[in-house]
């Protein structure tokens, strides 16, 4: 009886192996839909030769196995060219290894096929558990029809009893699984539907309200220049604050842009050293004014990129740290190798932040300068770091400071000239 239950469940597993392992496989690759249907029929073939390759018990008379269940899987599923395609895989291979009982598969065979051909659209119609039940009772009849086939012929019929419940079960059990993925899978494409949908939703409504505020304000200011009663005094200001704001909205829509294009347009060598240094050069005014020192130790080994980004992705790391230190403090700009990748560490003594927002770090409209913020700089800053094949790492303490690690690798051609550097720096 063990043997028996071993050959049963080892049938078995043929059946329920490609049900779970060729579907999510054909997601992950992202196939093509019409290789997906051959690769599908395919593995119903094979399952068919497993099935029959390896059937219960040893009797070469009796040939009892769980080829039906694929069979109607195929056919009920796939439709009418499958079903003929397994039917005729199953008849040649009984009549091809010569065994006794090879008419029983014949006619079982075929009656599986018309019936799967007859009621495959019917089938497909159903709802799933009427689906399951539906092929559970076609598989037991076929069962039946295959031991009332084997009496009138052999009259003599092993562990047929067995037969009757298993296959009808694992017939159910197969069907069950199959319609559990299909869900699954349908639930999953529309959740990621679902997510792109909402991103475009927030990105209409953050750029509708970040780029209305200053429009807004510049189209007020113009409205005022009207007036003629304004002093030339008067006038000026207005005008220069309408250009602020423009320039605000240009500097919000190219953030957005940076984005949306990952790639870089324009690859250079860029000089790590002197990118910082100009990056410095911006920001001195904006430090002086938060009392913020800023230190550096540069080394001018090589990236490639595109110039404007890679300044930008410095430019609104440091400026992060700045405005994180609102009472003075320190900014630390280091350059080095680690790893044969060049290091880029900028630390500051700010307020710090908390590992839940160290984890929603680069998130779309997530920002810990409350209303002062959009969110967009680490954003652009991720994708930045992204396109130019390098990694960012932040750690921090509230109240001690954040340090920003960015690794980038080196130059192709200039990587024996960076390592040579840093051995320079270690003796020095």
């Amino acid at each position: 009886m063990l043997a028996i239950l071993k050959d049963f469940l080892l049938n078995l597993f043929f059946i329920l192996a490609p049900i779970f392992v060729v579907p999510l496989w054909l997601e992950e690759r992202n196939v093509p839909k019409q290789l997906k249907k051959h690769i599908l029929t395919f593995s119903f073939a094979i399952t068919t030769l497993l099935c029959m390759a390896f059937p219960i018990g040893t009797d070469t008379e009796h040939i009892y196995d769980l080829h039906q269940i694929p069979l109607w899987l195929g056919g009920l599923y796939r439709g009418a060219f499958v079903s003929f395609l397994l039917c005729a895989l199953a008849i040649g291979y009984h009549m091809l290894l010569g065994e006794g009982g090879w008419i029983i598969t014949v006619l079982s065979s075929l009656v599986i096929m018309f019936v799967s051909i007859v009621l495959s659209k019917y089938f497909l119609s159903l709802s799933a558990k009427q689906r399951i039940l539906l092929a559970f009772v076609l598989s037991a009849l076929s069962g039946m029809l295959t031991v009332i086939l084997d009496e009138m012929a052999f009259a003599s019929l092993p562990f047929w009893s067995s037969y009757l419940v298993i296959q009808p079960l694992s017939m159910a059990v197969a069907c069950y699984l199959k319609e559990m993925l299909y869900k699954n899978s349908s639930l999953r494409k529309q959740i990621i539907r679902a997510e792109k949908m909402e991103v475009v939703s927030h990105l209409a409504a953050s750029i509708s309200h970040e780029v209305r505020n200053p429009l807004t304000a510049a189209r007020g200011f113009m409205q005022l220049l009207e007036q003629s009663h304004l002093s030339l005094e008067k006038r000026k200001q207005y005008i220069q604050i309408a250009i602020e704001e423009l320039d605000r909205a240009e500097s919000i829509i190219t953030d957005y842009l940076t984005f949306a294009k990952p790639a870089p347009e324009c690859v250079e060598k860029l000089n790590v050293k002197t990118e910082i240094e100009r990056v410095i050069d911006l920001l001195r005014p904006l430090a002086n004014m938060n009392s913020v020192e800023i230190q550096s130790s540069l080394i001018p080994f090589h990236v490639k990129g595109e110039r404007e980004k890679f300044q930008q992705c410095l430019l609104n790391i440091m400026k992060n740290s700045i405005e994180a230190m609102p009472n003075g403090g320190t900014l630390d700009v280091y350059v080095s190798i680690e790893h044969d990748q060049i290091l880029i560490r900028i630390s500051d003594t700010g307020i710090g932040m908390t590992k839940e927002q160290i984890d929603r770090l680069g998130e779309p409209y997530f920002t810990t300068k409350g209303t002062k913020g959009t969110g967009l700089g680490m954003m652009v800053v991720y994708r930045i770091v992204e396109s130019m094949d390098g990694t960012i790492h932040i750690t921090s303490e509230v109240n001690k400071g954040t340090t920003v690690c960015i690794y980038f690798p080196i130059a192709q051609l200039n990587r024996s000239e960076a390592i040579n550097k840093k051995k320079n720096v270690l003796f020095i």
